[in-house]
């Protein structure tokens, strides 16, 4: 607020269809804005692929989010494939 009192806002909400989450963290960076690490794999494609080889193909990825605190949204801000058996 105007005081500069800590107040409690709504909860956000960030949406990715077709995305598992496997794991989540928050990262430790000071006094920027807060950062998370998820390994996440998209599944669309191997649920459209009735084959069956898109879920063979499907990949994890290390994803990291920002909170941008001055605007109230969550940014992607960066993601990697990684190992599909990392947790």
């Amino acid at each position: 607020d105007s005081a500069a009192n800590l107040t409690i806002s709504s909860p956000l909400e960030a949406h990715k269809s077709r995305n598992i989450v496997f794991s989540i963290v928050g990262l430790d960076c000071g006094f920027e804005n807060p950062i998370f690490g998820a390994i996440e794999m998209d599944y669309g494609e191997a649920e459209q692929d009735p084959t069956g080889e898109a879920a063979k193909q499907a990949r994890k990825h290390l994803t990291y989010y920002e909170l941008d605190l001055g605007l109230n949204h969550v940014v992607r801000k960066w993601s990697e494939p990684c190992d599909n058996g990392a947790n």
